[in-house]
C-alpha cells in the first residue's frame, strides 16, 4: 500500500476521536482517523450516556455546560441524531455533605449552570417514589439528560466525512513514527500514514500507545458494570438520573420502562481489566448488590425484574481527570484519554480543545492546561471541592 498523508492523524474511533475529527475537518484540516476495530468499539459503545453538569471545579463545570449546549441541540449544531433525551439529573447527599453540596451549587450557578438546591420535602415533591429519610439535600439540574454513545460517535464521524475527513476502520496502529524529536506519522496493519501531528485518543488503549514513544502515563483500565432493571408497572414513569452519593450508586432512566444502575464508588477503579479481553457481561453478584441499593432508595423497585446488563471500560488516572495536551519532548504528539468514565459528556468540548492544540488556533474558550501530562510529576493534580464522590 502506498504511503498516505494527512495534516493530522487521530488514533481511536470513540467519541473523543470522532469529535476531534469533526472539529478539525470543520477548520479545513486534512484529517485521517484510524480505528483498529469499529467506531465506538471501546468505552464509548458501552457508556450509559449521561450528560450532567455536576462538577466542583470551575474548568470541568464550564466544560460540562458548554458540552450540554451541543448535546441538547446536536442536530442543528453538528448534524445527526444522537438519541438525546432530557431527563433532568438529581444528586442527593446526606446531612454531613450538605455544606459541600451548597458550595458546589454556588460554583455551578456562577458559571451559568441552571441548578436548584432542594430540601427533602422538595425532593419528595419532585420524585415521590424516593425514600428521603436519610437525605440532607439535593442538587437538581432540569436541563441534563442522556444520549446514545454509538449513535453520537457515528454522527460525528459522518459529519467529519461530509467535511472531507477520512475515517478508516479495521486499521490498527502498530508504531508511532518519530524523527529528530517530533512525530512523522504511524505504522499500521494497512501500511504507513504520514502526518506532522498525531492525536492519541485511544481511550483504554491510550497508555499503551503512549508507551510506544516512551511516555508512562499513569492510567489504569478498569471494568465497570451496568445492571438493568425492568421497572414495575406502578413505577412506569420516566424518572430523572439520580446520583445517590449516600449509598454510592446511580439510577439512569432508559426507554421501555428500564432503569440502568451502576456504582459511584472510587473502589470501582480496583476492577482492573485488559481492554482486549474482559468479561463484557454483568456479574449476578453485582446485579443483586445494585438491586438492594435501588430498593432502599426506591422501595417500589422491590418488584423490579433483572434484565441483561453489560460491562464496559474506564481509563482511570490518579485524579480521575484526563490527560489532554502536547506531550513534552515530542513535537506533534498530543494525548487525549484518561477521562475515567466522564469522557462521553465532555466530547464536544474535548474535540474543540484538540483541534486548537493541533492547529495552534484558539477557538475553545476553556484552557486545557489543567489536564496536561506534566501535572502528575509536578504534584498539581486536578481536584474537586467535594469529597462525597468521584464525579469531579
Amino acid at each position: 500500500m502506498a504511503q498516505q498523508t494527512a495534516d493530522v492523524i487521530i488514533i481511536g474511533g470513540g467519541i473523543t476521536g470522532t469529535s476531534a475529527a469533526y472539529q478539525l475537518a470543520l477548520r479545513g484540516v486534512r484529517v485521517t482517523l484510524l480505528e483498529k476495530s469499529y467506531l465506538a468499539a471501546g468505552g464509548t459503545g458501552r457508556t450509559v450516556g449521561l450528560v450532567r453538569q455536576h462538577y466542583s471545579n470551575e474548568t470541568t463545570a464550564r466544560m460540562a455546560l458548554r458540552a450540554l449546549q451541543v448535546w441538547r441541540d446536536f442536530d442543528r449544531v453538528v448534524g445527526g441524531d444522537v438519541g438525546w433525551v432530557q431527563t433532568g439529573a438529581l444528586f442527593i447527599v446526606g446531612p454531613h455533605d450538605l455544606d459541600g453540596l451548597k458550595a458546589n451549587v454556588a460554583l455551578q450557578r456562577e458559571v451559568g449552570i441552571r441548578v436548584e438546591l432542594l430540601d427533602p420535602p422538595a425532593i419528595q415533591a419532585l420524585a415521590p417514589y424516593l425514600y428521603v429519610g436519610d437525605i440532607g439535600g439535593a442538587a437538581y439540574e432540569p436541563d441534563s439528560g442522556c444520549a446514545d454513545g454509538a449513535m453520537a460517535t457515528n454522527a460525528y464521524a459522518q459529519r467529519a466525512r461530509d467535511l472531507g475527513a477520512s475515517i478508516e476502520q479495521g486499521v490498527e496502529v502498530t508504531a508511532i513514527c518519530t524523527e529528530a524529536g517530533r512525530v512523522t506519522g504511524v505504522q499500521t496493519t494497512q501500511g504507513t500514514y504520514s502526518a506532522p501531528v498525531v492525536i492519541n485518543a485511544a481511550g483504554p488503549w491510550g497508555a499503551r500507545l503512549a508507551r510506544m514513544v516512551g511516555f508512562e502515563v499513569p492510567v489504569e483500565v478498569s471494568r465497570h458494570q451496568v445492571a438493568v432493571f425492568q421497572r414495575p408497572a406502578d413505577l412506569s414513569m420516566q424518572h430523572p438520573f439520580i446520583g445517590d452519593f449516600i449509598q454510592g450508586f446511580y439510577l439512569r432512566p432508559e426507554t421501555g420502562g428500564l432503569t440502568l444502575v451502576g456504582s459511584l464508588e472510587a473502589s470501582e477503579a480496583e476492577n482492573k481489566a485488559d481492554p482486549d479481553r474482559y468479561a463484557e457481561t454483568v456479574d449476578m453478584d453485582f446485579n443483586l448488590e445494585m438491586a438492594e441499593l435501588t430498593e432502599r432508595r426506591v422501595p417500589a423497585m422491590r418488584d423490579a425484574e433483572i434484565r441483561k446488563g453489560w460491562a464496559g471500560l474506564y481509563d482511570v488516572t490518579p485524579d480521575w481527570h484526563p490527560v489532554i495536551g502536547h506531550m513534552p519532548g515530542l513535537e506533534g504528539f498530543i494525548c487525549a484519554f484518561g477521562w475515567s468514565g466522564a469522557g462521553f459528556k465532555m466530547a464536544p468540548v474535548t474535540g474543540e480543545m484538540l483541534a486548537d492544540l493541533a492547529t495552534g488556533e484558539r477557538h475553545c474558550p476553556i484552557d486545557p492546561h489543567p489536564f496536561r501530562f506534566e501535572r502528575f510529576a509536578e504534584g498539581d493534580l486536578v481536584r474537586g471541592r467535594y469529597a462525597y464522590s468521584i464525579m469531579g
